[in-house]
């Protein structure tokens, strides 16, 4: 809803600098558009390059602490939902916010690789939906109400980007044992696949991440 990631280890990349940036260029390319002056014309060109530059730059830095933090926790695979399809599924949002998404996730594939973590991608479907919390796994699309998850089945409460990003990394952990089980030259069908979770509550002075399994 408000942020640029979230990862299953309760860490949130906020969106609101990259909002309040992206309206300022918008606002500055406004102005200039109204004046329709030659230098003006010029300077809207200067100020698109700053703008493309600037927002690359800013994804860059997200991806490279999204990439350390894999790499504090020991994760060996990092998980983002199948972007595919994100402009149907996400048909009201900005185009600055569709391009973000995407070039997040090419920058973590382009980076990850070199610090030893493999990059992966899942279905999103009803992973907003879905509740997170142990032995649970109730869907329901009204245990979504914008950016707070109650289940309504166990209560489950929870940030709902967080709880999203907890079902990205849980769908990855059964799609890994699945393809463990699976392989005839496997010898590891036992092996024990993790996923980095921590819990967390909603209270009235916001979001609280606490240690979970």
């Amino acid at each position: 809803m408000n942020s640029l990631a979230v990862a299953s280890t309760g860490t949130f990349w906020s969106g609101e600098e990259y909002d309040h940036w992206i309206q300022e260029f918008e606002k500055r390319r406004a102005e200039m558009q109204q004046r329709g002056t030659q230098a003006a014309h010029n300077a809207l060109l200067r100020l698109g390059k700053r703008e493309r530059a600037w927002r690359k730059q800013y994804i860059h830095t997200v991806a490279n602490e999204i990439v350390d933090e894999a790499v504090d926790h020991e994760c060996d695979v990092i998980v983002f939902e199948d972007l595919t399809d994100i402009r149907e599924r996400l048909p009201h949002a900005d185009w600055h916010h569709i391009w973000a998404f995407r070039r997040l996730v090419e920058y973590v594939e382009y980076k990850a690789p070199d610090c030893g973590v493999a990059v992966e991608q899942v279905e999103p479907d009803h992973t907003s939906q879905r509740c997170s919390h142990t032995d649970c796994g109730f869907t329901h699309k009204d245990n979504r109400d914008g950016e707070q998850f109650q289940c309504l089945k166990c209560g489950y409460e929870i940030n709902a980007d967080y709880n999203g990003a907890k079902n990205v990394g849980l769908r990855y952990m059964r799609k890994r044992q699945h393809r463990l089980r699976s392989s005839p030259t496997s010898g590891s069908a036992d092996a024990p696949v993790d996923v980095r979770i921590n819990g967390g509550t909603l209270n009235d002075d916001g979001y609280r991440p606490t240690a979970d399994s």
